[in-house]
């Protein structure tokens, strides 16, 4: 596994089975929420191969889109986390950790990936 993908695993904040996928996104959307909402899942499917260029191609302009239009602004991303498939584990992070993965791996600063794929670019 690439380190950089290993790190970014390494700050999950909670892991379940795959296979519980639904059980542990709707006791993660609970916790994570507050006292009007419950939290937002992004679901992401990580890939063996060629992860980053993935994370970097597909995931990072479509999330800093979704998480725009829903108000989520970065680089805080309030109410959102991400649960993240990683072959037979399922991975729970603050999409804040994932924003600044994604920013560190393009690249790009937060700034730079809002004006490109913010709800204001389209």
């Amino acid at each position: 596994m690439d380190p950089r993908i290993a790190a970014l695993l390494e700050k999950a904040i909670h892991r379940a089975p795959a296979v519980e996928a639904n059980e542990a996104i709707a006791k993660m959307r609970q916790e994570l929420g507050d006292d009007f909402s419950e939290a937002i899942s992004y679901e992401i499917l990580l890939p063996e191969e060629k992860a980053v260029e993935h994370l970097t191609g597909s995931v990072l302009p479509r999330m800093v889109y979704f998480l725009e239009c829903r108000g989520a602004k970065l680089p805080h991303c309030p109410g959102v986390f991400a649960s993240l498939f990683a072959g037979a584990e399922l991975y729970f992070l603050h999409a804040a950790d994932v924003i600044a993965a994604l920013s560190e791996l393009s690249g790009l600063s937060i700034e730079e990936m809002v004006k490109r794929h913010g709800a204001a670019s389209v």
